[in-house]
């Protein structure tokens, strides 16, 4: 009996499970067993049946063997469903799988344990089923049990047709465990069969694919430790780093909205005392009035007193200056009474005389001016003489006569030229216009055809491009572009025809008839894709031959027609018709047959405008540039000589008048000679009459000087009167401007306002008066006007600051809208809110998110960087049972195998620890805060980069979370004193059976420390599944990983080549050879081995 006591895997049944359809049943013997077959057979089928009852769903690997690090594709659908092949889809690209069952089916898998004792066996079942059409894992329906005797899986069957019966099996075993759920299924049979746990479990089926193990440290990190915490931990961490974002964004928040808001303070005190500003002068304004009034109203009565006291001194002195004047006067009087009786009165008359000559002589000498400055016109003199002013008045008259001659030749000039500009003008506007419209398109086709194709084309509803005109697809070639205009004059007709391809032509004859053109509109319905007949063949001189074709579908008829229809031969002059049936001259002259002759010089024959051939209108645009240019010079000489003669004709009559000034004068009129002698004749007489009356010139002396004293007498009366009088209004309309200002000065204005009034007035002038109180009346005004302006202008800067900082706050944060609105009225509420910020809510999101701060950088970060830091010590505790197992049995003679774990951190890691260190160090206090802040920014780059699910990224992960590669394996040799004798460097250094000895030595020792009760030697659960073990390995080397399973107790079950049979067989007791038939079905032949039987 081979150990008895422990649990060996005994039977295996099957039911509907991949490509092995309908009930299948295996019994394995206690000694060991194989199970080989070809590959894809179904080996690893059978085997996935075995660990979708021993592991669970979230942990299973189907296929594990082969598909170590990848999804084997193998599901419980596919499995359940007999999944056997892949195929193309019907319905879709990619490919669809085969199924053997497709309507309601369900799956079963029974495996027992027996002990090799009278304990009962125990049978593991699983039931699966999924309906019709259900094809996804969610659908699945599972039911475990756990029964200790053995059954047939056929039993059940009947409980299963139409899905699971649950309540049905409980009632026909009520002695077993039944359970839906994996879970309590696999506590409850770890206990029954001794594997002591759920990591336990997970290293059996782990084993599957121990065939790839080389080194110590693959076995201990893929197979011994299972995943660390620290990949939860930075997942916590992640997630909880969260609420640290939203609080640091709440503070960022805070700090955002205090510092848009903070402007508001000095905005809102500019804008306060903006608007006590205007409330100060607009008071100034109201009360500058009364104010004034009452100025003016102090100044006139203290003015209106001085003046009083001086009327009786001004009244005084305007009587003494009436008698002087009236005294002087009669004295004057009296002397010219004396001196008019003296002469007879001859004096009087010559003085008369005298007065008259001199009017005269200032008359001649004002006409004389005249004349002057009328023959400077063309810079002549006034003459000297009569005759010289009778042969100047001749010389203006031949002059006029000439201007009038003149005049009317400049007149025929100015016609001429203005006609000749007119026309350049109205041409170039036309040429404008043809540059917009040709500038539009590529055409040369006449604008109003183009536009009636545009027209069809929309009616149509097909492009421009589908009905050409033939003239846009025909372009006479560059080499004979001479020619242009003769072949213009030939083809032009057929150039504005348009070509209807057939396919189009029903819609494009419908919308003609529909449509009005506005042109007159020719097109021919084109049969494209008909073979035309043979091309006719046209001489060297033929038009046809100077003229080229765009390619596109309607080329091979045009290329046809124009031979057919238009092989006119190119000839200089008309004498060469008579060589050619038909033809056409550099002039343009077109004989079309014998009889019928054309020319058509409506327009000259190099006039581009006119022309319509051409693939594009470049050099149509180029001419009329070129047009347009030569016509602005002609306009521009025409205009400049019209200028020209608009300047001389304004020289001439300025000249023509001046001479018709002379004209109308007479030599009498400008002698100033002559007059000055009428003068002087008269002076002479006056002089000799004076010789003649001595007397007379005593009295005129006396008289002279009377006359001075009666002046100055009747200058000082009216001095002294005029004083007076100025005296007197002056206190008239003080006491006038009294009056008003009281009338004005009934309205008080307030002391404050007042003194304000009052200082603006004395900042105007030193010593305000009744005469400068006015004038600074206007400037008080305007300065008040300014200063309200000013005040103003900062209230609606101010204003426009606040609103704009208002409008761009709401439009961030919009939550405020119920508070605020966008209007500077709102400024006051808009500091209540920062206030808030400021002293209550900034402070408050700051506490919480550096208590935050410091609460997740020492509870994960810390918690993160100790479990990292912890992990070596933790796994060489979890080894020091492993150690202790491989203590109990000898590796080699008189040799035991430890296993040391010592740190291998990657520099990866080591730098994750330090940003870890640098999160988690320095202090919490207001002062310190900057750096927690700084803190926080690194905390948030390295959760980041934990939280990413980018490959490089994730690849960094598992170099900084995953601890099991931050240490190595050392397998040390020791001897029975416990001194090392050997070290193994994971795997390094040791042949590939040395290094498989020493993982295998260790993964069984393991198994027995997780398997066997405490101290014992023997594991409770004995079976080990190794898939595809030793397909590739020599026999020397499967022996001794074999012994290392056999030393420790194990029993073996292999999935491996069956050539391996010969080296198995003495740690086997039967086979089963898995085949595959029709590549659909599996099925099981089991080799009897002469100790199969042993139990």
């Amino acid at each position: 009996m081979i150990h008895p006591g422990q649990r060996r895997l005994a039977r295996v049944q099957v039911v509907n499970w991949g490509t092995l359809h309908g009930h299948h049943d295996l019994s394995l013997a206690r000694k060991g067993f194989l199970i080989t077959g070809n590959s894809g057979s179904g080996k690893s089928t059978l085997i996935d049946a075995i660990s979708a009852v021993l592991v669970p769903g979230n942990q299973l690997r189907f296929n594990a063997a082969a598909q170590e690090a990848t999804n084997s594709g193998r599901n419980f659908v596919t499995y359940i469903r007999g999944a056997w092949r892949r195929e193309a889809g019907a319905d879709t690209d990619g490919l669809v799988a085969s199924y053997l069952r497709t309507g309601a089916t369900w799956s079963g898998i029974a495996l027992t344990y027996r002990a090799g004792t009278d304990d009962p066996p125990i049978t593991l079942v699983k039931l699966m089923h999924l309906g019709r059409g259900q094809n996804a894992a969610a659908d699945v329906t599972h039911l475990h049990l756990i029964l200790e005797h053995e059954l047939d899986l056929t039993d059940f069957t009947s409980f299963t047709t139409r899905g699971i019966d649950t309540r049905a099996i409980r009632k026909r075993w009520p002695e077993s465990t039944v359970s839906p759920a994996y879970g309590p299924f696999a506590r409850s049979f770890r206990s029954r069969l001794g594997i002591s746990s759920e990591g336990a479990q997970r290293l059996l089926h782990r084993t599957l694919s121990a065939k790839s193990l080389g080194s110590l440290d693959q076995l201990f990190r893929d197979y011994m430790l299972d995943t660390p915490n620290t990949f939860a931990m930075a997942e916590r961490a992640v997630n909880q780093f969260h609420d640290l974002q939203e609080a640091h964004r709440v503070v960022v928040d805070a700090r955002r909205q205090v510092e848009m808001l903070a402007p508001l303070v000095d905005l809102a005190d500019t804008r306060q005392r903006g608007l006590q500003s205007l409330r100060d002068t607009d008071e100034e304004n109201a009360h500058l009035g009364a104010v004034h009034a009452e100025m003016t109203l102090s100044l006139l009565r203290g003015e209106c007193t001085e003046r009083h006291a001086l009327t009786s001194l001004l009244v005084a002195g305007a009587s003494e200056a009436t008698a002087a004047a009236e005294r002087a006067r009669q004295e004057t009087l009296d002397l010219t009474m004396k001196l008019e009786g003296i002469g007879g009165g001859r004096l009087a008359t010559l003085h008369a005389q005298r007065d008259a000559e001199l009017k005269t002589l200032a008359r001649v000498r004002i006409r004389r001016q005249q004349i002057a400055e009328a023959v400077s016109a063309w810079e002549g003199t006034v003459p000297e003489t009569a005759e010289e002013f009778t042969r100047l008045r001749g010389q203006l008259e031949d002059q006029l006569r000439q201007a009038t001659t003149a005049h009317e030749d400049r007149l025929g000039d100015r016609y001429t030229l203005a006609e000749q500009r007119g026309t350049a003008q109205k041409e170039r506007a036309e040429l404008i216009t043809d540059r917009e419209i040709v500038a539009r398109r590529r055409s040369n086709i006449d604008p109003g055809l183009l536009r009636a194709r545009e027209s069809i084309c929309s009616a149509a509803g097909i492009s421009d491009d589908a009905v050409p005109f033939a003239g846009e697809l025909i372009a006479v070639r560059d080499e004979h572009s001479e020619w242009t205009g003769p072949i213009e004059r030939v083809l032009g007709g057929l150039g504005r025809t348009l070509l209807v391809p057939d396919d189009v032509y029903p819609t494009v004859a419908a919308a003609v008839d529909a449509t009005h053109l506005g042109a007159r509109l020719v097109y021919r319905r084109v049969r494209v894709g008909v073979t035309p007949s043979a091309v006719p063949k046209t001489g060297a001189l033929s038009l046809v031959r100077r003229v080229e074709v765009a390619d596109g579908p309607l080329a091979a008829w045009i290329h046809h027609h124009l031979a057919d229809r238009y092989d006119y031969a190119c000839v200089d002059t008309a004498a060469e018709f008579t060589d050619h049936s038909r033809a056409v001259t550099r002039a343009g002259q077109v004989k079309h047959s014998a009889e019928r002759h054309e020319k058509d010089d409506r327009s000259r024959i190099d006039d581009r405008r006119r022309w319509v051939l051409g693939f594009d209108n470049e050099a149509k645009l180029e001419d009329i540039r070129r047009r347009i240019a030569d016509l602005d010079v002609t306009i521009a000489g025409a205009t400049s000589r019209l200028d020209a003669l608009d300047r001389e004709d304004q020289q001439i009559a300025v000249q023509n008048r001046a001479a018709q000034t002379v004209l109308d004068a007479q030599w009498v009129d400008v002698d100033v000679s002559g007059a000055q002698a009428a003068v002087d004749a008269v002076d002479s007489r006056l002089e000799s009459w004076q010789q003649d009356n001595p007397e007379h010139s005593a009295v005129s002396v006396a008289l002279e000087l009377a006359k001075k004293a009666e002046n100055e007498a009747d200058a000082a009366r009216r001095q002294a009167d005029t004083a007076l009088t100025v005296h007197r209004t002056a206190v008239t309309e003080l006491e006038t401007r009294i009056a008003q200002a009281e009338l004005d000065g009934k309205d008080a204005a307030p002391a404050a306002v007042a003194a304000r009034i009052k200082a603006r007035f004395q900042k105007f002038a030193r010593r305000v008066t009744s005469d400068n109180i006015d004038k600074a009346l206007f400037e008080v005004g305007q300065g008040i006007g300014k200063d309200r302006a000013d005040a103003q202008n900062a209230v609606s800067a101010a204003d426009a600051s606040i609103v704009r900082i208002l409008s761009q706050y709401l439009a961030r944060w919009e939550s405020r809208g119920g508070e605020l609105r966008i209007d500077a009225e709102y400024v006051d509420d808009a500091l209540k809110i920062l206030q808030r910020l400021r002293s209550d809510g900034l402070p408050r999101f700051e506490d919480r998110f550096f208590q935050l701060l410091h609460d997740q950088s020492h509870r994960n970060i810390g918690e993160l960087a100790r479990t990292i830091r912890k992990a070596p010590a933790e796994i060489r505790s979890r080894i020091d049972p492993v150690n202790d197992s491989l203590h109990r049995s000898a590796f080699d003679t008189d040799r035991w195998l430890r296993i040391d774990v010592r740190e291998r951190r990657s520099p990866a890691a080591a730098d994750f620890l330090d940003d870890l260190t640098r999160i988690t160090s320095g202090g919490w206090n207001v002062e310190q805060r900057p750096a927690a802040e700084e803190r926080f920014e690194r905390m948030a780059v390295v959760l980041e980069r934990l939280a990413s699910k980018e490959p490089a990224d994730q690849r960094w992960q598992r170099q900084v979370l995953d601890t099991r590669v931050h240490v190595g394996f050392i397998g040390v040799e020791v001897d029975g004193a416990g001194e090392a004798r050997n070290y193994h460097d994971s795997s390094s250094g040791l042949s590939g059976g040395q290094a498989q000895k020493l993982v295998f030595f260790c993964l069984a020792a393991a198994l027995r420390y997780q398997l066997a009760p405490d101290g014992a030697d023997l594991p409770r659960y004995g079976t080990v599944i190794l898939d595809e073990a030793f397909d590739r390995a020599d026999s020397a080397y499967t022996r001794r990983a074999l012994d290392v399973f056999a030393q420790f107790g194990f029993h073996m079950v292999l999935a491996t080549p069956l050539k391996l049979l010969g080296t198995l067989e003495e740690y086997i007791g039967g086979a089963v050879t898995v085949s595959i038939r029709d590549r659909m079905h599996t099925e099981l032949s089991l080799i009897e081995f002469d100790d199969v039987g042993a139990t």
